[in-house]
């Protein structure tokens, strides 16, 4: 929630400095709304966790700041530790849905939202969202109470094909599987333009290519905001 040392590299030495805190990414989320109105912001997940007043909460006390930011969609893994059912009680007061289309009830249905689509810039974009898939294997029993979580080939081949069914312009995966599973993910499922991928704390501060798909992933802790910039060209 506030600053926090954060450990950094350069080619010579590691060294120490202030990080992270939403007041800071508030700022930054400005400045890339001001420099592009048609911005989408997207939050990777492990988001109601990991401090003393989040966790005292459940989480609660982050809805206000998260609404504030204006996020367009999140994904989980840390975020079911108060149980599933808490975690859609959280997304009920939140301004965003949280997507999973890897995340099943016990009846096999859904548990949340697949995708959702967003028409921006006179595009029409599908965000397909996968939570991690160890949230029922190596979590505390707690986090997937009633519910199952795959490794999201499947209904990632699905989702795709569905929206490309609906005509939509550019297809954003946002997954909190980690960034080697992504790479692999992107070997089994086409279509996909864009990975943003989370988890595996890695500091991309290039973009990289899977395939035809374009992967990035934001390192850790509230402390890097990625700022990836499309010149999208029809055809």
């Amino acid at each position: 929630m506030e600053p926090h040392p954060e450990l950094f590299y350069d080619y010579q030495k590691e060294y120490v400095k202030s990080a992270g805190g939403y007041a800071r990414i508030q700022t930054i989320f400005k400045k890339i709304r001001a420099e592009n109105p048609n911005a989408l912001l997207f939050d990777g997940g492990d988001t109601f966790h990991g401090t003393v007043p989040v966790v005292q909460s459940k989480g609660e006390v982050l809805i206000p700041i998260l609404n504030q930011l204006g996020f367009d969609a999140m994904v989980g893994h840390w975020d079911f530790a108060y149980t599933p059912r808490h975690l859609l009680k959280l997304e009920s007061q939140l301004n965003y849905p949280v997507l999973g289309c890897n995340v099943f009830d016990e009846q096999g249905k859904r548990f949340l939202l697949p995708y959702k689509i967003s028409e921006i810039g006179g595009l029409k974009i599908g965000i397909i969202g996968i939570c991690s898939n160890i949230i029922d294997k190596t979590m505390p029993e707690k986090f997937s109470e009633g519910i199952t979580v795959t490794d999201g080939i499947e209904e990632t081949n699905q989702c795709v094909r569905e929206l490309r069914e609906d005509a939509v312009d550019i297809i954003i995966l946002l997954s909190h599987n980690g960034y080697p599973q992504d790479i692999e993910l992107l070997k089994k499922v086409e279509g996909i333009d864009i990975c943003l991928s989370a988890h595996t704390h890695n500091r991309m501060y290039e973009a990289e290519k899977a395939g035809n798909c374009i992967i990035i992933q934001c390192g850790c802790h509230g402390s890097f905001v990625g700022n990836l910039k499309l010149d999208v060209k029809m055809e």
